[in-house]
């Protein structure tokens, strides 16, 4: 309202100022001295300068009116400009409040995520928590479980220990005495044989200084019985070599038997009365490498039972004997607890 009435105010001064001007020369006109030589002349000359003056205040007039139409142009497209940045302004800013309570909202759903998040994590720590005590109070139990069985496996292991030094020492006396045995009897052995062949040599070199004539045939019947001598010797030395490795497999046998016995736990379904074999083999160290079950009892568990007491038995003492020590390289295992 107030920029309409200036442009009015501004209008109507340039008006008068108008009107002014041309009141201005118009009396300049009017006043002019004139002379009686030359009436016509002067005459003439003012309606000229007057018609003059009157298009250069209609061309100013144009001018001034073009300077207002064009000011008052610029005015209209600057309100223009104002009124657009305005609207800019505005729509900005309500955008600007717009996403503000979008971001608002945002926010506060956020925060309600975060709280809902906090309240299932506190719970779940609450759980985890109850949890970790109840795992804690079972361990703890567990551990004291543990260290009971221990301490039994630790005893009996002592005494099985004990039990199997002392064990080690009455063999290695056995053994000792065996081979004692063996040497006075090899020894016992030798003696006699070199006894019987000095007999026979005598007894040969009597022949001959008797029966000078039948010397071949005395030495070829010698040869011969010598041949059978050797024969037999070495029939004997062969079955006495196979009954000193079966006796020494059966000792051993009977050791690892006894250790796998040791070993075993009967199964609670097993009855009495079963026998079960398997085919065993063993490393050169002792320890047990397969074990087949060739011979069922009858009783998967109790089957079961003697190939695991197999291998909590190992390693088995071997034989030092080359020969009874390959009778345990893959060998036939009978069980039968009694």
């Amino acid at each position: 309202m107030d920029k309409k009435l200036i442009e009015t105010i501004i209008s109507g001064s340039y008006s008068l100022v108008l009107h002014i001007v041309l009141l201005g020369l118009f009396i300049i006109g009017m006043d002019s001295p004139s002379t009686p030589h030359v009436i016509a002349q002067p005459k003439v000359n003012i309606v000229q300068a007057t018609v003059v003056n009157e298009s250069q205040v209609l061309q100013e007039m144009a001018k001034l009116q073009e300077f207002e139409d064009k000011k008052k142009q610029r005015e209209l497209d600057r309100q223009a400009e104002v009124d657009k940045q305005l609207k800019e302004t505005q729509d900005a800013l309500a955008l600007k409040k717009k996403e503000s309570l979008e971001q608002k909202k945002q926010a506060e759903k956020e925060k309600q995520k975060r709280e809902l998040k906090v309240k299932q994590e506190k719970e779940k720590i609450k759980k985890l928590e109850q949890q970790r005590k109840l795992e804690d109070k079972k361990r703890l139990k567990a551990k004291a479980d543990r260290k009971i069985e221990e301490d039994k496996k630790f005893k009996a292991e002592q005494e099985r220990r004990v039990a199997e030094e002392k064990r080690k020492l009455a063999e290695a006396d056995r053994q000792a005495e065996e081979r004692r045995i063996k040497e006075a009897e090899k020894a016992r052995k030798l003696a006699e044989e070199k006894e019987r062949q000095a007999v026979e040599a005598r007894k040969r070199a009597e022949k001959l200084k008797e029966e000078a004539a039948r010397q071949a045939q005395r030495e070829e019947a010698d040869r011969m019985i010598q041949q059978g001598l050797e024969a037999e010797f070495a029939k004997e030395e062969l079955e006495r070599s196979e009954k000193r490795v079966a006796d020494v497999v059966n000792r051993y046998s009977e050791i690892i038997r006894q250790k796998v016995s040791r070993n075993w736990s009967k199964p609670a379904s097993s009855e009495s009365g079963l026998e079960t074999t398997l085919r065993v083999a063993l490393l050169p160290s002792g320890d047990v490498k397969s074990v087949s079950i060739i011979k069922k009892s009858g009783n998967e568990l109790f089957d079961r039972s003697v190939r695991t007491a197999i291998y909590k038995a190992a390693p088995f003492t071997l034989p030092t004997d080359l020969a009874a020590r390959k009778k345990f390289k893959n060998f036939q295992f009978i069980f039968k607890p009694e």
